[in-house]
């Protein structure tokens, strides 16, 4: 089993006599990648600074590498390389001069550390460049490049894809999975892009309202939600298919919209199954079509959003 790098229990945080974070717990394991998912408000941000001790928690605990980090905050910091959204680094500099500079600041980086974290980064060929000329993609390296010098155990990103064009998002994406998989780091994602932290994730906490609502592997989490069917009709047919699909017990929900489209959710398996149901009814089906469910559809459903949304766009993707 992997070990826990970091470990967050009870975790709460008081602004006045609101309660903004509520009883937080999660664990994050070393070569995995966790992702810490919720809206705009949930929570997330003032997380992230209570467990890089930018804030102050009134209650719980936070553990770095088995250290409490209210007991022992240099101990427990000194395993944490953290970046909060677009690093900031000196652009008149050059990305050596600017790794060179942080390492004095560590005052522990060999001259070798700095060589290994550029070839692992892959800046090699643009590191005796001057920042002011790297695409936003080779700043969040370069970025990745400084939290690594230290060697830490846990690398914390805020919002690492921000700013990046879709080709940087994969590109990241695929060195994150790197810094798992080869380095053995415990990697925390807070993200709002829920399609790139479900390609990049191995288990994510969703947070919602200051508090934890599900902690899982991805997989799992989706696997307890039925995939989406939406299926096609008359216009006048509408209201007797929905009828129909509500009295199918595998049917879990329906929705009745506009221009002939009904979408549920349910077992794909047992699609012919609901059109017998619907021709015997002497409903005729125009067209079906399968969708599996999603970490977005999962995210709506979880934090309230789903069926609300699904009502009243019916047929457009969630934003």
């Amino acid at each position: 089993m992997a070990d826990v790098v970091l470990s967050v229990s009870g975790l709460k945080k008081a602004i006045g006599r609101r309660t903004i974070i509520h009883d937080i717990t999660f664990d994050v394991m070393a070569g995995e990648v966790f992702g810490f998912l919720g809206p705009n408000g949930a929570g997330k941000t003032t997380t992230i600074r209570m467990l890089v001790g930018l804030a102050s928690a009134d209650g719980g605990e936070i553990r770095i590498g088995g250290i409490s980090l209210f007991d022992r905050f240099p101990d427990a910091i000194r395993q944490v390389g953290c970046i909060v959204e677009n690093p900031e680094m000196y652009k008149f500099m050059t990305g050596r001069e600017n790794l060179e500079h942080f390492a004095r600041m560590s005052g522990d980086v060999t001259a070798e550390r700095i060589e290994e974290v550029i070839r692992f980064v892959e800046l090699t060929h643009a590191i005796d460049d001057k920042v002011k000329t790297y695409s936003l993609g080779m700043r969040q390296r370069l970025g990745i490049a400084q939290a690594l010098l230290h060697r830490p155990r846990l690398l914390i990103l805020d919002e690492p894809t921000n700013g990046l064009d879709p080709a940087g998002i994969r590109e990241l994406r695929r060195f994150i999975r790197r810094l798992a998989e080869e380095e053995g780091l415990a990697v925390f994602i807070s993200s709002h892009l829920l399609s790139e932290i479900e390609m990049m994730c191995d288990r994510v906490a969703i947070i919602d309202k200051g508090r934890v609502i599900s902690v899982g592997a991805v997989n799992t989490l989706m696997a307890q939600f039925a995939d989406r069917v939406e299926w096609t009709f008359a216009p006048d047919a509408c209201a007797r298919a929905v009828e129909v699909l509500r009295t199918l017990s595998f049917v879990q929900e329906v929705w009745p919209s506009v221009e002939g489209k009904v979408k549920c959710r349910m077992d794909t398996e047992r699609i012919a199954e609901a059109n017998q149901a619907l021709v015997e009814a002497g409903v005729p089906v125009l067209g079906i079509a399968a969708r599996t469910v999603t970490l977005e559809d999962l995210f709506l459903t979880l934090t309230g959003g789903g069926a609300d949304r699904e009502t009243q766009h019916v047929g457009a993707r969630p934003e």
